[in-house]
């Protein structure tokens, strides 16, 4: 888990003014090569339709009022009104910093633990061990909840 209010709060100053009233493409097919290098898994990825929305860069928390990085190399794609290659850079560098380790926590899973993020503040990277012929090979049993959310700004 990476906190992304403390990723933007130290984040290079020139690099939040050129963001910060921003907005980035997030694809619904970002998270499909978790799936495509595994034995088995093939299926999972046809026919797949792709959903895409603009998110600002930059939102502001509802009830704390802090801001927070709100991109991620998984699902952003691009920054919207600018050059390609510029846009892929700038994002390269936002993801590099997202990933320092003063940002982040690892969570270690044992029987009965359960983790309970908000998804506004922070992101996360599942470890994929518990696919079949994958890693540790561990069972995943998992209840996801969502809780209706709000629309960032």
């Amino acid at each position: 888990f990476s906190n992304m209010e403390l990723a933007w709060e130290m984040l290079d100053p020139n690099i939040k003014k050129i963001i910060l009233d921003k907005k980035a493409l997030h694809s619904s097919l970002g998270a499909s090569f978790f799936v495509e290098n595994f034995k088995g898994m093939e299926a999972a990825n046809t026919n797949l339709k792709e959903y895409s929305n603009e998110h600002p860069i930059v939102r502001t928390h509802p009830k704390t009022g802090k801001k927070i990085l709100y991109v991620n190399w998984t699902y952003t794609k691009c920054i919207v009104g600018m050059d390609k290659k510029e846009s892929d850079e700038l994002l390269n560098e936002i993801f590099k910093h997202q990933e320092k380790l003063e940002f982040t926590c690892r969570f270690k899973w044992t029987k009965n633990a359960v983790a309970i993020w908000d998804n506004r503040s922070v992101i996360h990277y599942a470890i994929s061990d518990y696919y079949p012929n994958k890693g540790l090979e561990h069972k995943r049993i998992m209840d996801r909840v969502a809780i209706k959310g709000d629309k960032p700004y």
